[in-house]
């Protein structure tokens, strides 16, 4: 059985990827198991890290327009998306990068899980029939996002917004208006855990996450909600999880809401 669908009620908040800043590199032929580690250069690698930034590969939908080879762009959670081309030397020249409008990364890295493939590819179809032209060129296939089990998942840029169980209305309205329902979204990449738990249960409203204290097994947060300051408990636990297709159950860390006050 497809691990998303052993996991179709598993909770979404929280299971994010952690990255401050995402380096999404142009790579339109096969990727394999890891393109990350084996298609990617190591100066890029050194420059990702110097620059605090996790990397991604992308390539065009079927049928969607092309960019230019070494293209890249380059998203640091804030407002704006900036795409430029790699260098001569093979690394981005940020002087050199412009604004450019949203964009959605869907996860079709099949080698990795079948769920990808299935699910992510599956959704890419439902949208290229759903969508405007327009919105469908805002639409970029992606490498590994972590959480498989949650496909199709994606990437919505600027925001560093991680989605999951996505479909083709949730795609439609985020890429017309700008909004999506919260119980698509995982968290904010630049979170940890436990804040994008309280993120998700908060959604749409914004969390400024103020302090925070450790308290047995929980984790306390003072966060602060337009004028006013709550109090929200998290508590992390280990539970046994089926995490890719045709693997054994694991241990796998989780965290759910537990308190507000």
């Amino acid at each position: 059985m497809p691990c998303s669908v052993i996991n179709a009620q598993s909770a979404l908040a929280g299971t994010a990827p952690t990255a401050s800043s995402w380096l999404i590199l142009l790579h339109q032929g096969a990727w394999g198991d890891r393109p990350v580690d084996t298609l990617v250069p190591r100066q890029l690698h050194l420059w990702a890290q110097e620059h605090d930034c996790k990397i991604l590969l992308a390539r065009t939908p079927q049928h969607a327009p092309t960019y230019p080879n070494n293209t890249y762009w380059i998203s640091d959670g804030g407002d704006q998306l900036r795409q430029g081309t790699l260098t001569t030397n093979g690394l981005p020249e940020l002087g050199g990068a412009h604004l450019c409008g949203q964009m959605l990364l869907i996860c079709t890295n099949g080698k990795r899980d079948q769920c990808c493939a299935t699910f992510g590819r599956d959704l890419i179809s439902e949208c290229a029939k759903s969508l405007s032209p327009e919105q469908f060129t805002r639409i970029l296939e992606c490498s590994h996002l972590g959480g498989h089990r949650f496909a199709p998942t994606g990437l919505w840029l600027p925001r560093n917004l991680a989605l999951g169980r996505l479909d083709a209305a949730s795609v439609q309205r985020l890429l017309a208006d700008q909004t999506v329902d919260s119980r698509y979204v995982r968290g904010s990449t630049s979170l940890s855990p436990a804040q994008q738990v309280i993120q998700a249960h908060l959604w749409p409203v914004a969390a400024e996450f103020r302090s925070s204290a450790a308290v047995g097994n929980e984790i306390e947060f003072e966060v602060g909600i337009g004028e006013e300051t709550e109090t929200f408990m998290v508590e992390q636990t280990v539970a046994q999880q089926v995490t890719s297709c045709g693997a054994e159950q694991k241990q796998s860390t989780t965290f759910r809401l537990v308190g507000r006050s």
